[in-house]
């Protein structure tokens, strides 16, 4: 079942963290959003498992695994082994960034239970079912109580769950693995394609199908998606930089360029993006 919650302007604008979406027991088909989508995102894998891509790496989520999605960070999943099964939710508010950066929720990807700590993805279940009693419930003060519980859902969470390590999308594909954790490394430097073909032996031609077979993407596309994901975090977590120093610290060297890519990506110009956190 999904839900939708509607938030008043009052209540946005005196509610640190608002519950703005619930799905339970949600059939998951393939979704990309190459613009991310505008609230923060939690899935849970409830059965089946599925590709996750965000922020120019790839995951698999299984079950009782966790991945965290920033508002308009571009992303992609897909069931990789038929029905796939996810809880879901999509929050936000004045402080909620400031919320998940203060209870180390801050980077985009998946999240499993510790190994000491694997009662807590009953808490977490938990914590959901709450959720959605309240939201079946209604009443005038449901926003507050919603808030209340989701904020107790995020403190459990992060106490009890690790990142995951980022994976190719095909696991046995050491290929892929290898040219995307060349990008990460690399994605400040100038790489052309050439290059880049010569340092995997391949044609550049041969090269960039390969990639795109196996990531889905272009292999420009994913390279432009990395840089502009370290500019997001510049821009948010160094305010003494100027738009032009966090650009070239991606690997822009055109500020005009890096605002256009940063726009078609994100959907707002980095100045914006900045203004807005």
């Amino acid at each position: 079942m999904d839900y939708s919650i509607r938030i008043t302007k009052r209540q946005y604008e005196h509610t640190p963290l608002l519950l703005r979406m619930l799905g339970i027991d949600h059939e998951q088909d393939h979704v990309r959003r190459p613009t991310g989508f505008p609230v923060w995102q939690i899935l849970y894998g409830v059965s089946g498992s599925g590709r996750f891509q965000v922020e120019g790496r790839q995951y698999i989520l299984r079950e009782g695994q966790i991945a965290l999605i920033p508002p308009n960070c571009p992303h992609e999943y897909q069931s990789t082994e038929g029905r796939w099964i996810l809880h879901f939710l999509g929050f936000y508010g004045n402080s909620c960034q400031k919320i998940l950066y203060d209870l180390h929720l801050r980077e985009a990807g998946v999240y499993h239970p510790a190994r000491e700590s694997r009662e807590h993805g009953a808490v977490f279940l938990n914590h959901l079912a709450e959720l959605e009693r309240l939201v079946k419930e209604g009443g005038r003060d449901r926003h507050r109580l919603l808030s209340k519980e989701l904020y107790a859902a995020l403190l459990d969470l992060a106490q009890g769950s690790v990142p995951d390590q980022a994976v190719p999308a095909e696991e046995n594909d050491t290929f892929l693995s290898d040219v995307i954790s060349y990008l990460n490394e690399h994605y400040a430097e100038d790489i052309p394609l050439p290059a880049l073909a010569e340092e995997f032996g391949l044609t550049p031609e041969y090269l960039c199908v390969r990639f795109r077979c196996g990531t889905g993407e272009t292999l420009i596309y994913y390279l432009r998606q990395i840089r502009i994901s370290k500019a997001r975090i510049l821009l948010m977590e160094r305010p003494e930089i100027t738009l032009k120093e966090a650009g070239e610290l991606c690997g822009f060297h055109s500020p005009s360029y890096f605002g256009k890519v940063f726009k078609s990506i994100t959907g707002m110009t980095p100045q914006s993006f900045r203004n807005r956190v």
